[in-house]
C-alpha cells in the first residue's frame, strides 16, 4: 500500500506531481519545473527527503566493528561529526552507499529506503561476537531538507545554528530536532530530523521562513549539475571506481584493511581503472532507455546512467561512465537512430 509523507498533513506541501518509490509516495514537483529551478539556484530550495531512513548501531564495538566493513574511516570520527561510504563485497562491488553520523551513544547510518533490507542483511552476515544491535527505524523521524544559496538565512530564521562552517555531516541537535549539514545538491545545503508528529508543523514553518517547496525532479537536476551518482542509478553491483570527486569522498587510502579492500586498493596501485565517471549532454535524449550504451564510431565507450531535461537550457543533462582510454573530447553517440553526447572534462 502506498504510504504518504508524513509532511502531507502541512496545508503548505501541495504537490502537482508524484512519483512512487518502493511503497512510499514522494513529490516529483510542486510548481513547474523552470520555477523550481531558479528558486533552488538564487534562494532556498525546501526537499522532502522521507525516502531516507536510519540503522542505529549501538553497543560498545559498533565503530570498530563498521570501520572494518565500509570504505571510508569510523573510528577516528568525533561525535557529531560523519562520513559517506560505500558498503562492498570482497569482490570490491558495491552493495549500497551510506552517511555514517557518529552521536554520543549510537551510531547511525543513512541510508535510501530500497537499500536498508539488503544493508541489514549485509551487515548481518559479519556480526559474529561483537558487541553490536542493528535496529532499523523507518518511523522515527521525518526528514526534510533546505538546499541553495540562501540555505542559512533560512535556517537562522528557524532559529538554527549557522553551520556555513562546519564539515559536511557535522550534526547538531536543537531542540528536538537534528540539524546536520548535507551538501546533498552539491551545494549549501542542511537536513533537518524532526518528530514525526510535528512534521507538518515543521514543513509549514520552513515554507514560512523563506525556503520553496521543491520536488524530487528539481533534485535530481541539482544533483547530476554537481556530479553526485546516486544508489540504483549510477552506483550499481559494480567493482567500485576509485577516482575524484563524490566517490573519492566515500574512500580512505589510510585506514588499513576493510571489505573490498585489496580489489579497491590493486586497481589504485596499478591504475587499471577501467572507466570514469563524467557529465554528459545531449541535444535531445527523450525515450532513451537508461542505462543507455555509449558509443565511438562502432565501439562499446561506457554507458549513460542517468539522464534528464534541463528545466532553463532545455539541453539534457546527465551522468555516466566513460572508458578510461577515451578522452571527453571523443566523438559519442547514444540511440537507434545515433545522438551525439558530449562528455565534460573534469566533470564529476
Amino acid at each position: 500500500m502506498a504510504q504518504p509523507s508524513p509532511f502531507a498533513k502541512s496545508s503548505d506541501y501541495r504537490p502537482t506531481e508524484t512519483l512512487q518509490l518502493g511503497e512510499l509516495v514522494v513529490p516529483a514537483l510542486f510548481r513547474d519545473a523552470a520555477t523550481e529551478y531558479a528558486d533552488a539556484t538564487a534562494g532556498a530550495a525546501l526537499l522532502d527527503r522521507s525516502e531516507r531512513v536510519i540503522v542505529e548501531v549501538t553497543g560498545k564495538d559498533r565503530a570498530s566493528w563498521l570501520h572494518n566493513l565500509v570504505s571510508n574511516a569510523v573510528k577516528s570520527l568525533d561525535e557529531s561529526h560523519g562520513n559517506y561510504a560505500f558498503a562492498c563485497d570482497v569482490r570490491g562491488r558495491i552493495q549500497f552507499d551510506l552517511n555514517i553520523l557518529v552521536r554520543a551513544d549510537a551510531l547511525w547510518l543513512d541510508l535510501d529506503a530500497g537499500t536498508a533490507l539488503r544493508a541489514m542483511q549485509h551487515f548481518d552476515r559479519y556480526l559474529i561476537t561483537e558487541d553490536v544491535k542493528l535496529r532499523l527505524q523507518p518511523d522515527r523521524f521525518a526528514r526534510l531538507a533546505i538546499v541553495g544559496p540562501k540555505t542559512w538565512e533560512v535556517g537562522e530564521r528557524l532559529g538554527l545554528l549557522n553551520g556555513e562552517p562546519l564539515p559536511d555531516l557535522a550534526h547538531v541537535d536543537a531542540g528536538d530536532a537534528t540539524m546536520v549539514k548535507h551538501a546533498l545538491a552539491g551545494g549549501r545545503g542542511f537536513e533537518l530530523f524532526v518528530p514525526l508528529a510535528d512534521a507538518g508543523a515543521w514543513w509549514s514553518r520552513a515554507a514560512a521562513a523563506g525556503a520553496a517547496p521543491t520536488g524530487r525532479a528539481t533534485l535530481d537536476v541539482l544533483r547530476i549539475e554537481a556530479g553526485i551518482p546516486w544508489i540504483g542509478r549510477d552506483l550499481d553491483d559494480t567493482v567500485l571506481p576509485a577516482e575524484t570527486g563524490q566517490i573519492e569522498r566515500a574512500i580512505s587510502y589510510h585506514k588499513g584493511c576493510y571489505l573490498g579492500q585489496e580489489v579497491i586498493e590493486r586497481m589504485r596501485a596499478y591504475n587499471s581503472l577501467a572507466r570514469r565517471l563524467v557529465k554528459l549532454t545531449m541535444a535531445d535524449g527523450a525515450g532513451l532507455a537508461l542505462p543507455a550504451p555509449l558509443r565511438t564510431a562502432e565501439r562499446d565507450a561506457g554507458r549513460i546512467t542517468s539522464l534528464v531535461r534541463h528545466p532553463q537550457s532545455g539541453e539534457w543533462v546527465g551522468l555516466g561512465y566513460l572508458r578510461t582510454q577515451y578522452p571527453t573530447t571523443t566523438e559519442l553517440s547514444a540511440g537507434d537512430p545515433p545522438r551525439a553526447v558530449r562528455a565534460l572534462a573534469g566533470a564529476a
